[in-house]
Parts: structure tokens; C-alpha cells; sequence
């Protein structure tokens, strides 16, 4: 085994158990079991779960952040950054759907480092959607409307079919592809609703 195929097998491990007990409910022991290596080899690679977890989280959340910062900085309307935001944030999540739930932890239980993380990063780029908001609405191509608010709203559109996945499968009756096939729909359908609300 070579060291790169240990360290992923490591962090696919540690990324399906910290999501489904939690950094406090995780064991180095299982996670070892889990990646098929023995308990002193996980600890060369991470000295202690915290860092594992650290260097799941943060590879995740950091290899998709370019992706949204390209967006805002972009000189698309906007319109068009809805429909790119929708579409790449959707297909980013039904890779990494454990990813919402890495970040809900996070906020949860230290949610200073998630803010001294990325905090600073996003400022700058939600400041960028903040006057772009108000000079689209100056030109009466949309109503005015807060940054913060225009945020909850397609944030919250995009990810709560992930963090609700079991509840919309049971509810919906939806299997497996029928659940992808709804994620894609929303791609289109988010963008339509969003704009309808932003007319002025």
C-alpha cells in the first residue's frame, strides 16, 4: 500500500464515520478498522481525531470554495450568477453530500475557526454581491433586496434537500435516481423562483 492510497483510504473512512457519529461519537480504532490499517499507521498520518477531522473538513469545504468565489468575482449578472451558483453548488454537493453536515458540526462546536477560516474570504465576495444587488436595483432590473437576505434564500434553497435527503426520499417516494433526477430539476427550478422574487 502505497502512502497516497493510505491517506485517502483514511480520509474516506474518517469522513463516513465523523458524519455518522459525529467528531465525538468517532473512534481512532474504528476509523482504523474501517480504512483497513492498523491503529499506529492512522496516528502517523493524524496525531489525534481533531486533526483528522480538520483535514477532512477543510479539504472539502476548500476545494469547492474557489468554484463560488469565481462566481461572485465574475462580471456576470446577477441572473446568471443564480443559475451558475445553483448548478455548480448542486453538483458539488451530490459528490460531497456529507458536506452540509461537516459544516452544520463545525458552526455548532467551534464555530470561531469555521469563521477564521473562511470568514474573511467570503466578506470580501458577499460585499462584491452587495453592490451588484443595489445597482441592479437602482437600474430597476430587480427590487432591492439585503445581501444577507438574497444569501439565506439561495443557500437555504440549495442545500436543505441535502440535509433533508431522508425525509424528501420517505415523503416523495423516491429512490436513488429518482432523488438525483430531483436535484437536477432544482438546478433549473431554483434560478426561475429566484428571479420571480426578484423582479421589481
Amino acid at each position: 500500500m502505497n502512502e497516497l492510497n493510505a491517506e485517502e483510504k483514511i480520509k474516506k473512512a474518517a469522513s463516513e464515520i465523523f458524519l455518522l457519529k459525529g467528531l465525538d461519537g468517532a473512534r481512532m480504532q474504528e476509523i482504523a478498522d474501517k480504512a483497513g490499517i492498523n491503529k499506529a499507521l492512522l496516528h502517523y498520518y493524524y496525531r489525534n481525531k481533531e486533526q483528522l477531522f480538520h483535514s477532512v473538513f477543510e479539504e472539502k469545504l476548500f476545494s469547492f470554495l474557489p468554484t463560488i468565489f469565481q462566481v461572485f468575482q465574475s462580471e456576470q449578472s446577477i441572473e446568471v450568477k443564480v443559475h451558475l451558483l445553483a448548478d455548480r453548488y448542486i453538483e458539488f454537493l451530490k459528490n460531497n453530500p456529507d458536506l452540509p453536515y461537516f459544516v452544520l458540526g463545525e458552526l455548532q462546536r467551534r464555530p470561531e475557526r469555521l469563521l477564521e477560516k473562511v470568514g474573511l474570504k467570503f466578506a470580501a465576495n458577499i460585499d462584491l454581491i452587495s453592490e451588484q444587488l443595489k445597482a441592479e436595483a437602482s437600474m430597476g432590473k430587480i427590487r432591492p433586496i439585503e445581501p444577507q437576505h438574497f444569501m439565506a434564500h439561495l443557500i437555504s434553497m440549495i442545500v436543505f434537500p441535502f440535509v433533508a435527503r431522508p425525509l424528501f426520499m420517505k415523503i416523495f417516494k423516491l429512490d436513488s435516481d429518482d432523488y438525483f433526477d430531483y436535484l437536477d430539476q432544482r438546478k433549473r427550478e431554483i434560478p426561475v423562483f429566484m428571479m420571480a422574487a426578484l423582479r421589481p
